[in-house]
């Protein structure tokens, strides 16, 4: 559990903290980070673009995916 914890932290440490809910998650960033972690696409981030979501897939050793701002 402390694992999964400090995953979601990391997860929402790159997040760009903008709480714009364009991602489809419209309680803002960590609730985006806590979906991550539990398998959703990491590319949806609008303010963060690309590389937030080649950040993402490096910390959880994934492909990177193309960034889409489609929800």
């Amino acid at each position: 559990m402390n694992s999964q914890i400090a995953l979601i932290q990391n997860i929402d440490a790159l997040l760009p903290q903008t709480q714009c809910g364009l991602c489809g998650h419209r309680d803002g960033c960590l609730p985006y980070a806590k979906a991550i972690a539990e398998g959703e696409a990491a590319n949806k981030c609008v303010p963060g673009g690309q590389p937030v979501a080649d950040a993402l897939a490096n910390l959880l050793q994934r492909r990177s995916e193309e960034h889409t701002s489609e929800l």
